[in-house]
């Protein structure tokens, strides 16, 4: 496995913590069948990005990613 620099490092953490907030996010959702489309949609989105190297673009795709949690979360709340 080749050797992390610092900044991929702490964008890795970001990324994983991401990811964690968003399966907690899902949880909390009623419907099993969504809940279970929404966290095989997040693995896959995971999964298609985890080979990228640039820095910019890993940023990108982790506040793409906290912008759709958020809007999950919005709309969760006015579901409820």
């Amino acid at each position: 496995m080749k050797q992390l620099s610092l900044k991929h490092f702490l964008v890795r953490s970001q990324a994983i913590t991401l990811y964690r907030d968003i399966m907690r996010t899902l949880m909390k959702i009623d419907d099993q069948d969504y809940r279970k489309e929404m966290r095989d949609w997040t693995r896959y989105e995971f999964n298609r990005y985890k080979n990228l190297t640039d820095l910019g673009e890993i940023r990108t795709q982790i506040a793409l990613g906290r912008r759709h949690l958020n809007e999950l979360k919005l709309s969760m709340k006015m579901a409820s």
